[in-house]
């Protein structure tokens, strides 16, 4: 019988509270504070979100874009238009600093997909022509949705949908360029139709004979981790996967790997998984693996209709 030594009394387990998303005011106020140290788009930008004060119309401040001299910032996008709004000019990242690292973990989008509303106010000095050039543009998204509307293409934003698996098994379509932010992994495995309560692995069968991948990536700011180093490419075309320590794994099976990768909100701070592509065993040599993409879709199950 084994007895308990004084002072070293079983404390009870403490139950992990359930993870919140971030709160709808909480992710304004922080996308405001990203600009901060930017006199003019702050300014600009503000006037934006206050005047056109509408929460069906998704706003993102500093938006990575892929261009060809790198990675840039944009200084707002509205992706139900595919427009970008640059107050001055566009701000590029220097290689390998920390905020371009940064940039690169999150959803990066390509020039050739968004349309360009500059409004050069950086010489400008009357703050009328200042608010003139904002307002015109505030009436111009206005004018963009209620063309939407009429055509019936519009699709409202909902600030809590990006975190709901049903939200986007409803869409029936998953992109790279999507703001999908599956916060567990078994809201992961629900996109697929499966009704865990929890799952642990990284690694879980889909019934259509691939794998669903949740890997941690290394990642700045984040945890290191002793078990797998695995890296991301900058295009997003590769994973390096590599393991640490001599311990033993087997040769993987060569079948496509749906990928979601748990991220750390640079921001926020908050942990979800972000869907980066299909991926096929490319080459597997020692403590080494790497995978290459083969799309940037998936399609997902419907959501079964009541019978």
């Amino acid at each position: 019988m084994k007895v308990q030594q004084p002072g070293h009394e079983q404390r009870p387990k403490r139950k992990r509270a359930p993870r919140t998303p971030p709160s709808e005011l909480d992710y304004y106020a922080r996308m405001l504070q990203k600009i901060q140290t930017k006199k003019h788009e702050v300014y600009a930008i503000s006037r934006i979100l206050h005047r056109l004060d509408d929460p069906e119309i998704e706003l993102v401040t500093q938006q990575a874009v892929h261009t060809s001299d790198g990675l840039a910032l944009l200084d707002l996008y509205l992706p139900q238009f595919g427009v970008a709004l640059e107050v001055d000019e566009l701000h590029h990242l220097a290689a390998g600093s920390k905020d371009a690292d940064k940039a690169r973990e999150q959803r990066v989008l390509t020039l050739a997909n968004l349309e360009f509303v500059r409004l050069g106010i950086g010489q400008v000095r009357e703050r009328d022509e200042f608010r003139n050039k904002v307002d015109a543009f505030i009436d111009d998204v206005r004018s963009r949705k209620q063309a939407a509307l009429s055509g019936g293409t519009f699709t409202p934003f909902a600030f809590g949908a990006r975190f709901d698996p049903d939200y986007w098994r409803a869409k029936g379509r998953l992109t790279v360029e999507d703001d999908a932010q599956m916060q567990v992994t078994h809201h992961v495995t629900r996109l697929f139709g499966y009704n865990h309560k929890g799952w642990q692995r990284a690694v879980f069968p889909l019934a259509d004979g691939r794998q669903l991948w949740m890997p941690h990536l290394a990642q700045e700011g984040a945890p290191k981790r002793d078990d797998w180093d695995n890296r991301l490419s900058g295009d997003g075309e590769t994973i390096v996967e590599q393991r640490l320590g001599d311990w033993q794994t087997h040769p993987y099976e060569d079948v496509e790997r749906v990928v979601f990768a748990k991220f750390r909100d640079p921001v926020l701070g908050a942990v979800y998984y972000r869907f980066l592509g299909v991926y096929r065993l490319a080459s597997q040599f020692s403590d080494t693996a790497t995978f290459t993409r083969i799309s940037t879709e998936i399609q997902l199950p419907s959501p079964a209709r009541p019978s």
